[in-house]
């Protein structure tokens, strides 16, 4: 889980880097809710649903990605991306469909 979460996680930097239309810069509660959404779908992709595990996963995701984070503000994203990310079912679909 973790090799698919960074792997997802720096595929984000580069395709956000890219730039392209309908696009602007990424705020910090952009770049944190891209990265609390990975690590849900994640989860749920292992199976875990308990709420305690999550808040874990994503304070740890926090801590491993804070570099990434810190680089992540002024990329851009999709101006639709918070509705993007409600409708991902995948971490495939966020980092092809919310940040591309």
């Amino acid at each position: 889980m973790r090799r698919l979460l960074r792997h997802s996680w720096l595929v984000f930097f580069v395709i956000a880097a890219a730039g392209g239309c309908h696009r602007r810069p990424a705020s910090m509660d952009d770049c944190v809710a891209v990265l609390d959404k990975l690590v849900e779908l994640e989860l749920e992709e292992s199976g875990y649903r308990d709420p305690v595990v999550r808040a874990r996963w994503a304070d740890e995701a926090r801590r491993r990605f804070a570099g990434e984070l810190a680089r992540c503000p002024g990329l851009l994203v999709k101006n639709d991306l918070y509705a993007c990310l409600r409708a991902a079912r995948t971490s495939e679909a966020i980092v092809h469909g919310c940040v591309e």
